[in-house]
């Protein structure tokens, strides 16, 4: 298991301007979700992309989601994919932590279904190990994507390689879970490390890429 980080570290005031107006509402996180500061992280990252095609893989309650469709352009439009709840067998096994929050069932109302954002928001549902991802590409390539679905290495390396072929130029990937914790998602990140330029947003254990 890797235990030290190859990934250079940076303050999220040295990848983004600050000045950018950020916004947040219904923002409380629970077991799930990414922290306060990571949400502030994404929605800041956000806004000053001003990304017209978003995708998230993994919607939980939808938090995230919400908070970076408050934060897109008026026009944008916010793909997010997640399993559905009842789902039987899938392309790759299913990590018990992932299993947990799949059965979660505070997140049939999502964050985001009661608010002007809805009309922003197309969710789909399904196994992202298995998924088309040309459905995400309809209005375009994607110009921001947040990966934060299985956190098995199979699963954040199928992930990755499918968003990576359908990145618009300057596109921008952000990654979850960077942790020893996760080892999946540690040691696959470490991996790619030597072919993009990956940056750990201090204080997160968020993953920045921008593509070149």
């Amino acid at each position: 298991m890797l235990k030290k980080s190859k990934i250079e570290n940076k303050g999220l005031d040295q990848i983004v301007n600050l000045c950018n107006e950020i916004r947040l509402f219904n923002f409380d996180v629970r077991c799930g979700n990414v922290s306060h500061f990571e949400l502030l992280t994404i929605a800041s990252v956000v806004a000053a992309q001003k990304p017209h095609v978003l995708l998230e893989i993994g919607t939980f309650d939808g938090n995230t989601t919400l908070q970076m469709a408050l934060n897109a352009p008026d026009n944008a439009i916010v793909h997010t994919l997640d399993l559905s709840s009842e789902v039987i067998s899938l392309a790759q096994p299913i990590l018990e932590v992932d299993l947990k929050f799949l059965r979660d069932t505070q997140k049939k109302q999502r964050k985001y279904q009661k608010t002007s954002c809805k009309k922003k928001v197309n969710q789909h549902i399904g196994d992202s190990v298995a998924y088309d991802f040309n459905a995400f590409c309809k209005e375009g390539f994607i110009d921001f994507a947040f990966i934060d679905g299985g956190h098995s290495y199979e699963c954040v390396r199928s992930d990755t390689e499918n968003v990576m072929k359908i990145l618009a130029p300057n596109a921008i990937v952000m990654w979850h879970d960077f942790t020893p914790d996760f080892h999946g998602v540690f040691t696959y990140l470490n991996e790619i490390s030597s072919r993009y330029p990956l940056i750990q947003i201090t204080g997160t254990n968020l993953v920045y890429y921008k593509k070149q």
